[in-house]
């Protein structure tokens, strides 16, 4: 099972990133054009796969934009820049 989602994982951070998505990247998380190039492409790696395993809810009859969904994915996959790539979606599921 692991190494299936591990493969999936592998396969969602080598597509390209959207560029609609970057601009929002850009735009939304300020210190992103701060980061290095591999720091940013890790950042951006971290993202589809977060996107790809999250479902958002919105609240209260919010209709959560590709905008709203792409900059929590960014702000919370910040916390896993420079670590060990997660194996397992225990690391996503504590957002």
């Amino acid at each position: 099972m692991f190494g299936l989602m591990k493969q999936r994982r592998r396969r969602l951070r080598a597509q390209p990133f959207p560029k609609d998505w970057l601009a929002t990247v850009e735009s939304n998380v300020p210190f992103f054009r701060r980061l290095s190039a591999s720091d940013q492409a890790e950042l951006l790696g971290n993202i589809q796969v977060f996107l790809a395993e999250k479902r958002f809810e919105g609240c209260g009859g919010l209709e959560l934009t590709d905008e709203i969904r792409v900059t929590i994915a960014a702000q919370a996959c910040l916390l896993l820049l420079h670590t060990a790539r997660p194996t397992t979606s225990r690391a996503y599921s504590q957002f």
